[in-house]
């Protein structure tokens, strides 16, 4: 089974408090693509919520990326290979419309600078590019009876303006990236 499709069967297997009403900001903590890059680095999100139905968020995301998870068929899988490292810093804006309990759907628009880097060979491809997307996701408050104590999961899906194109660094080939996925898992506290 996925990873993916075990922390969806989690998060809905959750039971499900109302969503607190309470206006404000929040501010949370990635901790998947965290965990599965050793912690290295930040990626955050701060947002601020107009009502129970519509937020506005900036996710902000500066990874150093593993040879493990870049290569890996059941996380990033964008490169074909061993040797090759990475780091993305991304900053994307997402407006969450809630429109079932705590499912949402986003629009979001960012911009992404890429960079994958062999570690043996002087070699490197870098990308910088602005993008639009969406998103679907659940946020679920008062997480585990702790007030103001959130989880927020989303799958956003973004289109690079500016494609990276399939390259060979070594032996080791970083996949096209034109239309990118992610899953996000942010722990956080709503003021």
């Amino acid at each position: 089974m996925k990873m993916s499709t075990i922390l969806i069967v989690l998060l809905m297997s959750i039971s499900t408090f109302a969503q607190n009403d309470q206006k404000g900001f929040y501010v949370g903590y990635e901790i998947l693509e965290m965990a599965m890059n050793k912690f290295q680095y930040f990626a955050g999100e701060i947002g601020y919520r107009f009502d129970k139905k519509n937020h506005i968020r900036l996710a902000i995301l500066e990874v150093k990326l593993t040879e493990r998870h870049l290569s890996s068929s059941t996380e990033a899988y964008a490169v074909d290979g061993e040797n090759v490292e990475g780091y993305f810093r991304g900053y994307e804006i997402n407006y969450d419309k809630f429109y079932y309990k705590n499912l949402f759907i986003s629009a979001n628009m960012g911009y992404f600078h890429d960079t994958y880097e062999h570690t043996i060979l002087d070699e490197k491809v870098e990308n910088k590019t602005f993008t639009i997307g969406t998103a679907l996701g659940y946020r679920h408050s008062d997480l585990f009876g702790i007030k103001h104590f959130y989880i927020n999961f989303s799958l956003p899906v973004r289109y690079y303006f500016n494609k990276l194109e399939e390259t060979k660094l070594g032996d080791t080939t970083v996949r096209e990236h034109s239309i990118v996925n992610n899953i996000w898992l942010f722990l956080g506290y709503q003021f």
